[in-house]
């Protein structure tokens, strides 16, 4: 079985979730694992593949969920044959998976959620703990959305060939997990449900803010361990492998949806002088680098497997958000429709990175398709 990391003596493996017997065919490590991860995904016999990574965002996520309706209505959306989430980018992927029959949950989800429905303060107890909130009310929402039908339908498309990931960080081993969410909707055990929903849970459990998910694991004695997992985007904002690309197909379509600004500066607005201020400025600036980072990583493995590269990210005329971890309806419901606006113009697709110097430019092979339309040389304010 596949275990890492050196696990704390003191963890308590009875407050984990298990994982059964399928963990190796589940839990796939992104080091050294691309050849079974090659080997796991069917390939299908058609001409187009097309990919979604989802990003995290926190509240965030509603520009990505906008922009996923807009899409819809537009009638150009395609079924997508691989489908990635990380962070708030995992909760979204799952409906996003499904189809735009699932559009009005994303919609619910992301224009009615409060912070309240979220996460709680532990106070001083979070203090002296392994977190400064309480997500237990984040783990009841998941209990409401996601369900038995919502897994049934997700273990069918991946019966038929496609394909969901969801990112987390192995905290003990210091490693992004790749869990393929599919395998575990289909897998039918008896923890199928409970395991699919930590994991979700998992991939937004940002660090210090929110409390670690504990997953249970054995290893070749038979013996069980709990391992630490949390945010996915302390490893990697959005997820796309090479492997996910592998395949004997005519055109290769990547959609990114980055559910942040990609702004060089943020806000000028003074930090708060307090703990959390200051941890949750710190925090956001760090994930900030790496996106940009992450992002240009994935235009590279676009570009190198001749596939096309096509970037949404919330447009610089939009008001930054103040705090991705504030779930204020008002301001959510605002950035749908943002999303929602650029979704069914068509204009929401940039084939690079901003800000590239030359010599980081790759152009792309022209015998390629590329499906969406030309981004026009400015991007149109949308509101």
């Amino acid at each position: 079985m596949l275990l890492t990391g050196c696990l704390a003596a003191e963890r308590n493996v009875s407050e984990a979730t298990r994982v059964s017997s399928h963990w190796a065919a589940v839990s796939l490590f992104d080091e050294k694992s691309q050849v079974l991860l090659t080997s796991e995904r069917a390939q299908t016999a058609k001409a187009d593949l097309n990919i979604l990574a989802l990003s995290g965002g926190g509240a965030d996520g509603a520009f990505g969920a906008g922009l996923l309706a807009g899409w819809t209505e537009s009638g150009k959306r395609p079924q997508f044959d691989i489908v990635t989430g990380v962070s708030t980018g995992a909760l979204m992927s799952t409906f996003a998976f499904i189809g735009p029959s699932a559009d009005p949950l994303l919609e619910k989800f992301y224009t009615t959620t409060t912070t309240a429905d979220v996460f709680t303060s532990r106070g001083l107890e979070g203090l002296l703990n392994d977190s400064l909130y309480d997500t237990a009310r984040l783990k009841s929402r998941l209990v409401e959305v996601i369900d038995e039908s919502v897994l049934a339908t997700v273990a069918a498309e991946h019966n038929k060939g496609r394909r969901l990931y969801v990112a987390t960080t192995n905290l003990d081993a210091g490693i992004m997990s790749v869990w393929n969410m599919g395998a575990i909707a289909a897998s039918r055990d008896q923890d199928s449900l409970e395991l699919y929903r930590e994991i979700i849970r998992a991939s937004a459990a940002v660090p210090a803010f929110f409390k670690p998910v504990l997953i249970r694991v054995g290893n070749d004695g038979g013996t069980e361990n709990a391992q630490m997992h949390v945010d996915g985007a302390v490893k990697a904002p959005v997820l796309l492998r090479s492997f996910m690309l592998n395949g004997p197909y005519k055109h290769k379509n990547v959609y990114l949806v980055i559910n942040s600004a990609l702004k060089l500066r943020t806000a000028e607005t003074s930090v708060e002088n307090s703990l959390t201020g200051i941890a949750r400025k710190s925090i956001s600036e760090l994930l900030r680098g790496l996106l940009y980072k992450t992002v240009y990583q994935t235009y590279v493995t676009t570009r190198r497997t001749n596939a096309a590269f096509n970037l949404a990210y919330i447009p610089d005329d939009v008001p930054a958000s103040k705090n991705p971890l504030d779930f204020n309806p008002d301001e959510m419901k605002k950035l749908f429709e943002v999303g929602r606006a650029l979704g069914r113009s068509g204009k929401a697709w940039q084939h690079e990175p901003p800000r590239l110097e030359p010599f980081e430019r790759i152009e792309a092979p022209t015998t390629r398709k590329v499906s969406p339309p030309a981004m026009a040389s400015a991007r149109a304010s949308v509101h």
